[in-house]
């Protein structure tokens, strides 16, 4: 059996980003996409990362930080601006109306890293993401219906579907993370665009009530007509692993 190949312009195991993803995919597009095109699809992501503030002062790498012997407020105040720099540096080079956002902050006794991300995937059939392959190497990422209907989380490797894009702006910022003695977060940010490795992972679908095809859920079947305004199905947690996700033709 072909492996679903989830939203991958690198590869990563599922549960390495801690956060939570949503991809939406609205009727229209489905019905779309079980005809053999290639659509593109909303994806938002929200990454959250909490250490006490004990743990954050021994593990702070910064040696400017170290340098000049900030208090935690202004080191965390230091350390926030070059997050926010480094997301605002990403969305410049997604250049297509994407949008991530993130910074550092102190809640209570912890220090939080944050990320937002607002994007679109192309989802399609492996065969229809082949013969467009054009529009694969420009995307962000990508979701593949196999030839069953499957859309689960047995992540495949398949190494004629690759976002060119997606290499590039690894590429950058991993030079600018090299050139940078302060921090690595230029290094770190592109993880929050690897959808497959959150932590939870979602999928709404949004009904029309116009019909055209049927989803499986594990033991559950649902007609399109019947899902009204919205269906959300879990495809993966970190506590229950994944769970099937079937769409198919009527």
């Amino acid at each position: 059996m072909k492996q679903i190949i989830i939203g991958l312009a690198l590869a990563a195991l599922v549960g390495c980003v801690p956060g939570e993803a949503t991809i939406k995919i609205s009727a229209e597009n489905v019905r779309r996409v079980l005809k053999g095109e290639v659509v593109e699809v909303p994806v938002h992501g929200e990454v959250k990362m909490e250490v006490t503030i004990e743990e954050w002062k021994k593990e702070l790498k910064c040696p400017v930080c170290r340098r000049q012997g900030w208090d935690l407020t202004n080191a965390v105040d230091e350390v926030d601006q070059r997050a926010c720099a480094a997301t605002t540096v990403l969305t410049l080079l997604l250049a297509d109306g994407s949008c991530v956002t993130g910074g550092v902050k102190v809640v209570g006794t912890n220090v939080v890293y944050w990320a937002n991300v607002d994007t679109k995937f192309l989802f399609g059939t492996e065969d229809a993401m082949l013969a467009a392959s054009n529009k694969v190497n420009h995307c962000n990422g990508f979701l593949v219906l196999n030839d069953k209907g499957e859309f689960d989380l047995e992540l495949g490797k398949c190494k004629d579907l690759k976002s060119q894009k997606f290499e590039r702006i690894c590429d950058v910022l991993g030079g600018v993370a090299k050139g940078c003695k302060c921090c690595d977060v230029y290094g770190d940010l592109p993880s929050v665009m690897v959808v497959g490795a959150y932590d939870l992972i979602s999928v709404v679908l949004e009904g029309d009530g116009q019909g055209g095809f049927c989803v499986e859920t594990g033991e559950k079947r649902l007609a399109a007509e019947e899902i009204g305004k919205e269906l959300r199905c879990v495809v993966h947690s970190k506590d229950s692993g994944n769970s099937k996700l079937k769409l198919k033709r009527e």
